[in-house]
């Protein structure tokens, strides 16, 4: 990594108080329901983000939610920590102009590849979810950090001239500041103290034949996810059947991919 990465890196600060009592509630084996949303309504910025997450057309519920303790309900403890994980996101300055990307199309893509996931594993691999739910959500966080860092070393041009010719993004930021985004991200969940399954789960997305047994099956649903919906938020016919191929080369659940999918892209 470059020093400016680096840098940019140590300067994010660490987790909000409301997003670390969360984490206290979620890591505790005796904790309840009621202790999440006592935890999350000391915060009525993360309430409200999280109510508008759980009001998404993506996850299906049949009437709106306004009342917090009814979305913990319906959703459970997983997904809701994810959400409040996931608000660490508006703390950041978003430009990803070198990407030709706007902070909506982040945010969509972001909230898509979170739906995709806990639609395709919830019944399957529910047990993954307190893993793979925040990994989904938050993995192109890097992809911010990167892109203040390019802007700063006047190196946005790489990333744009590997966009026009179609080349490899995580080849093109390698070139440019030493890590792709999968790394930068990781390294940053790394300093949060934040579960270090979700760590290599994130590192080894792209490569999931590098990662241990154990945790090869999860980081390739990742990276199927990663496939399907693309940085700008878009979900293609090429993008599905990049994923479809990762799904048949680790021996993935298929059928309850598609099953999710059109659940996503109705929304």
């Amino acid at each position: 990594m470059t020093k400016t990465l680096l840098a940019n890196i140590d300067n994010i600060p660490p987790l909000p108080e409301s997003v670390q009592e969360v984490e206290r509630v979620y890591n505790n084996s005796d904790s309840t329901l009621d202790d999440m949303q006592k935890a999350i309504e000391k915060d009525p910025i993360l309430t409200a983000n999280i109510l508008r997450l759980v009001n998404s057309p993506a996850y299906g519920l049949k009437h709106q939610i306004t009342d917090l303790k009814q979305a913990v309900s319906l959703l459970g403890k997983d997904t809701i920590r994810t959400f409040a994980l996931g608000s660490v996101s508006n703390d950041f300055e978003i430009n990803l102009s070198p990407y030709g990307m706007t902070k909506e199309q982040f945010a969509t893509a972001c909230d898509k590849q979170l739906s995709l996931v806990v639609n395709w594993l919830r019944r399957t691999e529910g047990q993954n979810l307190s893993l793979l739910a925040p990994a989904a959500f938050l993995v192109d966080l890097g992809r911010v950090i990167i892109s203040k860092t390019l802007l700063e070393d006047d190196k946005a041009d790489i990333i744009e001239k590997a966009l026009l010719a179609g080349e490899d993004i995580s080849n093109a930021e390698k070139t440019a500041c030493g890590a792709q985004t999968t790394d930068v991200t990781a390294t940053l969940f790394h300093r949060w103290n934040l579960d270090p399954e979700i760590v290599h789960i994130i590192r080894y997305s792209d490569d999931p034949e590098g990662a241990t047994p154990d945790e090869q099956r999860m980081a390739a649903e990742l990276k199927a996810v990663r496939e399907t919906v693309m940085p700008n938020g878009e979900i293609t016919d090429e993008s599905i059947a990049t994923a479809k191929d990762t799904i048949e080369e680790f021996g993935l659940d298929m059928a309850s991919y598609e099953k999710a999918l059109e659940k996503v892209m109705d929304a």
